[in-house]
């Protein structure tokens, strides 16, 4: 029998994806040890009254906000609706790269803007703007775009061999939360959620221990997961004016993993560099 769908649609990977160790996207070390448990965000479902498929906007914008937390100290909660009307999602679901490219073009609102509240009866209320005023939540998003910087590759390509993809996503996770494709949800004797066959959910890694971590749409909201994911993507945030003045964060293109972790050591030893010797 075939798994539900709760919003996964796997996408095509194209020439103008950017992929980790292409040089696309800053590589900036924000967590050393790889592990987001001290910032993960509010716990939302994505099913109050009824099936949204919006997981990939839910997981994606959580992995946003774990990030403004980090980063700049904001506390903030955006409207997964909001991204889901403009990424076109529909009953089904959608696919990352084209809701990432939809935060990327028409940026975010907050949750208060466009709720997923009680009174939306079915999808089609959902996915418009019901509640709301659109030329404000068009105009509030652009206002975001107008001092951040989002971007987003995708970690590994989904043929690589699974010990291959554990080793990228903990290096990834230095630099950035995770959204990750899964199969939702098979839970074993140990207590841990493996997949049997396709993947079919949108959510958030945190972590990568002996299982990875997994914050979820779905409770209980604290998973953990032993999959060979096909699809992981990283994600970057700047202050625009920030960005600016960073560029030395941006790296060479490069296409091997081993040289990104090796620029990450470099970059720390040059800090180490600076202190003064002590004889």
């Amino acid at each position: 029998m075939k798994n539900k769908n709760y919003g996964f649609k796997p996408p095509v990977i194209t020439p103008d994806n950017y992929i980790f160790g292409g040089g696309n996207v800053p590589q900036i070390v924000l967590q050393p040890n790889s592990d987001w448990t001290d910032y993960l965000p509010e716990k939302e479902k994505q099913n109050i009254n009824f099936e949204t498929y919006n997981c990939v906007s839910f997981g994606t914008l959580s992995a946003i906000e774990v990030l403004m937390f980090r980063l700049f100290k904001e506390k903030v909660n955006y409207s997964d609706r909001f991204v889901g009307i403009m990424a076109g999602t529909k009953e089904g679901g959608n696919d990352p790269n084209t809701v990432c490219e939809a935060i990327r073009k028409h940026g975010l609102i907050p949750e208060e803007m466009l709720p997923y509240s009680e009174d939306l009866k079915n999808i089609d209320e959902y996915y418009s703007f019901k509640g709301a005023n659109k030329e404000d939540c068009l105009k509030a998003g652009q206002e975001w775009l107008s001092k951040y910087e989002f971007l987003h590759e995708y970690v590994f390509s989904p043929n690589e061999p699974k010990e291959e993809k554990i080793k990228k996503i903990i290096l990834s996770l230095q630099f950035s939360i995770l959204g990750v494709s899964v199969e939702a949800w098979i839970l074993d004797e140990r207590g841990v959620y493996i997949r049997l066959g396709q993947e079919n959910h949108w959510t958030v890694a945190y972590n990568q221990k002996q299982f990875t971590g997994i914050f979820d749409t779905y409770e209980p909201f604290l998973k953990l997961a032993e999959q060979d994911f096909s699809y992981v993507k990283r994600f970057h945030i700047a202050r625009k004016e920030e960005a600016k003045k960073n560029d030395t964060f941006y790296p060479p293109k490069e296409t091997n993993w081993v040289l990104d972790l090796i620029k990450v050591f470099w970059l720390a030893f040059k800090e180490l560099l600076k202190k003064p010797f002590k004889k």
